[in-house]
């Protein structure tokens, strides 16, 4: 994710076809290598072949080895072209074996990202229904982080391990039960600077170059910074960008919530529609730019972002636990479906963000919200009241069904934002006031 969060406009920095064999329209041939791989998840069936059982990552346990495993020293941070990078990729596919995944990628699992240093891996789980398979689903999340952070190492658990440990216990689930529709499971390299929103970020070369034709692929899910918690204490998790397809958003909004997530669903312009203009945050972007539906799960920056302070040690795994749950029952679901999304670049859930919004602000000026979690000045919490005054007042207007004008749409934006530079390490308490 972008260094920084970018809200204010001030100084600073947030294929194939149904079977085993790759479509004639794919131009990475990925499909071919993958029909001879030993960890094959057994051709257009989507059923695995007789070997070794499929292991579960899906507990607490195991979330927190493999996020630590990735967010260990002997990683170096996997800034893109190192020797920790290297180690990295080798334990992600070697995940990718054990899950069976078939190879996807342009040599193995492994697409070079052009001519700069580095990797996407990309794994396949055939669809079962010979009329759907050709059809994907991507589920994602960038693997590498910044390395060296002024002398001292970034081993980023938040940013993004813990995305990568839900990744792969997911497609571990879903290799073992595989839905009608195929799903490409891809750990984006490059996502962060100098390379984000660049040509050579990972998801971006891939949405360029696909190997699965972006024609064929009816939502790409991402996921970033999962594992952390927005402020101290506070259980929330974001489920953003379903309103870029009307299917998606149903799908998003008929999901059972596992008891004890705080999932809440809202609109990417909430986070993205800035006073100095739009600011994507993470991997869906390259695939919303070409009329891709997306869905981004984040639960936000908080004051470790890019510092050596983001260890394993940190994250909530019981919380990843339960947004690995729900992934789970999302790519089910969209899997499953009987309709292909369709993309609406205009796409708006006015209720839904208002209701999301006016919770978030409620739990912020709760006891041991934002407020008392960072300690938090009168004046802060003065205008906090203001702004959940002012989301309350366009909520009552979205509750009637009655479409949003645009001043109201940037009334919930403006107190979003705020939370999320409070939130953030790189503004300060006055200058979040600005706002």
């Amino acid at each position: 994710m972008k260094r920084s969060v970018a809200v204010l406009g001030l100084a600073g920095c947030i294929a194939c076809s149904g079977g085993s064999n790759s479509s004639s329209s794919s131009s990475g041939g990925g499909g071919s290598s993958s029909s001879s791989s030993s960890s094959s998840s057994g051709g257009s069936s989507g059923t695995p072949d007789a070997g070794p059982p499929v292991p579960s990552f899906m507990t607490e346990a195991e979330l927190q080895r493999l996020t630590t495993d990735l967010a260990s020293d002997s990683m170096d941070g996997r800034d893109e072209g190192t020797a920790g990078s290297q180690a990295a990729r080798t334990y992600i596919k070697d995940l990718m074996g054990q899950c069976r995944l078939q190879e996807a990628g342009t040599t193995g699992f492994e697409q070079a990202i052009g001519s700069s240093p580095g990797i996407n891996l990309l794994g396949r789980i055939a669809g079962t229904d010979s009329a759907l398979a050709s059809r994907h689903i991507i589920v994602s999340a960038h693997y590498d982080h910044l390395g060296d952070c002024g002398g001292a190492v970034c081993n980023g658990a938040n940013d993004n391990a813990a995305a990568v440990a839900i990744l792969m216990a997911v497609a571990c689930e879903v290799s073992r039960a595989a839905p009608k529709r195929s799903v490409l499971i891809a750990a984006w390299d490059a996502e962060e600077p100098p390379t984000f929103l660049s040509n050579d970020m990972g998801s971006e070369y891939y949405a360029g170059h696909p190997l699965v034709p972006l024609a064929d692929t009816d939502v790409a899910i991402a996921m970033d910074l999962v594992g952390g918690d927005l402020w101290p204490g506070y259980a929330g998790h974001f489920v953003l960008g379903a309103e870029s397809s009307s299917e998606v958003n149903a799908a998003a909004a008929a999901l059972d919530i596992p008891a004890g997530l705080g999932a809440r669903r809202g609109g990417l312009h909430l986070v993205e529609q800035t006073r100095n203009g739009m600011q994507p945050w993470s991997d869906y972007d390259a695939f919303r730019n070409r009329g891709v539906p997306v869905v981004f799960l984040s639960n936000g920056q908080n004051k470790m972002y890019h510092t050596p302070s983001d260890e394993a040690s940190t994250l909530s795994y019981d919380r990843m636990a339960l947004e690995a749950q729900l992934l789970l029952a999302l790519v089910r679901a969209l899997g499953d479906a009987t309709t292909t999304p369709q993309f609406d670049a205009q796409g708006r859930d006015d209720r839904t963000d208002a209701e999301t919004i006016h919770g978030v602000m409620s739990d912020a000026l709760a006891t041991g919200g934002i407020v008392d979690a960072l300690s938090l000045t009168t004046d802060t919490r003065n205008l906090l009241q203001q702004d959940l005054a002012d989301v309350t007042a366009v909520k009552s207007v979205a509750d009637t069904g009655t479409a949003l004008t645009s001043t109201q749409r940037s009334t919930l934006r403006r107190a979003t934002q705020r939370i999320m530079c409070l939130a953030s390490p790189d503004y300060t308490e006055q200058t979040c006031r600005l706002l």
